[in-house]
């Protein structure tokens, strides 16, 4: 991803908490976090984007030890700040081209992220260093779910509180990467992977929050990606 992609997610790293439940519904992250808390042990994870932390802790608590990795310097610093835990360890990494080794993880995490990366090349890089018949969790925002006034009420809240909550303008094709879940599906499957479960996490306080899907696939044995 590029340059400017990580400069923007340094320079609102203090503010994203605030402004992100502003915009997708204020109880969706915790809803997520508490589905992602009721997850058995999940082994080596890597966590792809980790922002500042928000689900991290939760890994850390199911896990052997956890790569918390973001594109942002900044968002890390935050994230470092937050949690204690010693089996995590915090690296920049691009989620598009890692420089994690092949097969390294049983777990992947990737939280309300993949929109804004090129979803096929994320998909791709997360085959090549999950071990074959490893899990790939990721909380998928899928805006398209919404329809007619709702989606409109959504866009308008994403764009005011983006104004004044960040304060900065957002790069070229931020967030061109959003699938629906069908969509997220044939990736995955064309990605060597196998979905097993889908749910849909929304906070209901509002009919245009955004919904969020929690799909779980595993790595087919032998897969490596396209």
């Amino acid at each position: 991803m590029s340059h400017e992609q990580s400069e923007f997610w340094s320079k609102v790293a203090p503010r994203y908490d605030q402004v992100v439940d502003l915009q997708i519904g204020p109880k969706t992250r915790s809803m997520v976090r508490e589905r992602l808390a009721r997850e058995g042990h999940l082994g080596k994870v890597v966590e792809i984007g980790c922002g500042t932390g928000f689900y991290t802790q939760v890994l850390a608590a199911k896990a052997d030890s956890v790569v918390a990795t973001d594109l942002s310097p900044r968002m890390l610093t935050v994230a470092s700040e937050r949690i204690k835990a010693v089996n995590v360890t915090f690296q920049v990494e691009d989620s598009q081209e890692t420089s994690l080794p092949d097969e390294a993880f049983d777990t992947i995490f990737i939280g309300l992220v993949i929109h804004f990366t090129r979803p096929e090349k994320t998909l791709a890089e997360m085959c090549r260093i999950l071990r074959s018949g490893g899990t790939l969790i990721i909380a998928n925002v899928d805006l398209r779910a919404l329809k007619g006034l709702d989606r409109a009420r959504c866009l308008i809240r994403i764009l005011y509180y983006g104004v004044i909550g960040y304060r900065t303008k957002p790069p070229k094709g931020f967030g061109k990467g959003m699938t629906t879940e069908k969509q997220l599906r044939d990736l995955l499957g064309n990605s060597g992977f196998q979905v097993i479960s889908a749910e849909t996490i929304k906070d209901s306080t509002r009919s245009s929050n955004i919904p969020v899907e929690y799909i779980k696939a595993v790595k087919i044995s032998g897969e490596r990606g396209p």
